[in-house]
């Protein structure tokens, strides 16, 4: 990231997961790292980091998963002897948070998407066609972005250090300037 070799996208795994047998706080001293990486980048300025999630973390969710339309009409190919279902379900609700010097500052959205709309921003940032109905009929995220002036942070604050010793500082729970 230093050097501004940064692909036009980039999907990054962190191998320090925060599931269960995990200490989440590596995660997330992980997830900072990069953010700091990116932050201090040649990148930087025409950014946008996307943090979600691949499951709920077993957490409770009191809503059922959103009806969606379905992404096409070519059936999966299943193993004998199991349900394919209809892919027409979202899943269970996910976290995520957009990072970007272009980002509304402390916008929540409160708009349901699913993982599509992030593959919608990509498909309409680069002006590339759909894959398939789901994405076509995706939301593109676009209310997360402010692009009509300077944007905000394009000199961000400086994050927390974030513990990984099990004790928590409640007084660094609040980003700079929030």
């Amino acid at each position: 990231m230093k050097n501004g070799t940064l692909p036009a996208v980039a999907f990054i795994e962190r191998a320090d997961d925060e599931h269960p047998g995990n200490n989440v706080q590596h995660g997330a001293a992980k997830v900072a790292s990069i953010a700091n990486a990116l932050i201090k980048s040649p990148s930087w300025p025409d950014s946008a980091f996307i943090l979600t999630y691949d499951e709920g973390g077993g957490l409770y969710d009191h809503a059922r998963p959103a009806r969606e339309i379905k992404p096409d009409s070519i059936a999966p190919i299943m193993p004998a002897g199991t349900y394919p279902g209809d892919f027409n379900e979202s899943g269970f609700r996910l976290p995520m948070i957009v990072f970007s010097p272009w980002v509304r500052p402390s916008f929540v959205s409160h708009t349901a998407r699913d993982f599509t709309s992030i593959l919608r921003l990509i498909e309409d940032t680069f002006h590339v066609p759909s894959l398939t109905l789901r994405d076509a009929n995706a939301d593109n995220m676009m209310e997360f972005f402010d692009f009509s002036s300077t944007p905000p942070l394009l000199t961000p604050p400086t994050l927390p250090t974030q513990p990984v010793n099990g004790a928590c500082d409640h007084t660094l729970e609040a980003a700079p300037g929030f």
